[in-house]
């Protein structure tokens, strides 16, 4: 009957972890490791066949095989990342700054993110309303509060990653 508590937290958690993977010009290495790479064995995610190292202004792309350079350059192009190989062995990605219609962009997707993760809490809402009905006990307080308290906690995260977005 109370797993619509845990339900809204996974809500609220599964959003935090999406507003997490997003950075303000800053490109993260786990994001480029999660990146698929066609190889002779079939397509695997980069972080298994380099090492992948943040600096300032690039992330460095060390394949573990030098073969792999064209195939992890080529597929890193395709997925819309400044990538070129440095040398033989090594591949950058290039960080731009972000314009300022960009962060504008990022700020709206970050909004809409918090927006999906209220429809989420408010639907396990119904569904435990339903249940109360239903059944005949229970609170319909307890739903209300809990729903409430997810909903500030969306709130919260959602303004906090719009800001540093300059939003």
């Amino acid at each position: 009957m109370n797993d619509w508590k845990a339900r809204m937290q996974r809500s609220v958690r599964f959003l935090a972890e999406q507003l997490a993977g997003i950075r303000p010009g800053n490109l993260s290495p786990g994001f480029v490791e999660t990146f698929r790479v066609q190889g002779p064995s079939g397509s695997v995610p980069l972080g298994r066949i380099a090492a992948v190292a943040a600096g300032r202004d690039r992330i460095t792309v060390t394949p573990f095989d030098r073969e792999g350079v064209p195939a992890i350059v080529r597929a890193l192009v395709e997925a819309k990342l400044n990538a070129y190989a440095l040398n033989p062995a090594t591949i950058c990605v290039g960080i731009p700054p972000l314009s300022g219609e960009q962060r504008a962009e990022f700020a709206r997707h970050v909004k809409h993110l918090g927006e999906e993760a209220k429809v989420a809490v408010r639907s396990v809402r119904q569904e435990a309303r339903k249940q109360i009905a239903a059944r005949g006990k229970g609170s319909e307080r307890a739903v209300q509060e809990a729903t409430d308290a997810a909903v500030a906690e969306i709130d919260r995260l959602v303004k906090a990653k719009a800001a540093e977005f300059g939003a």
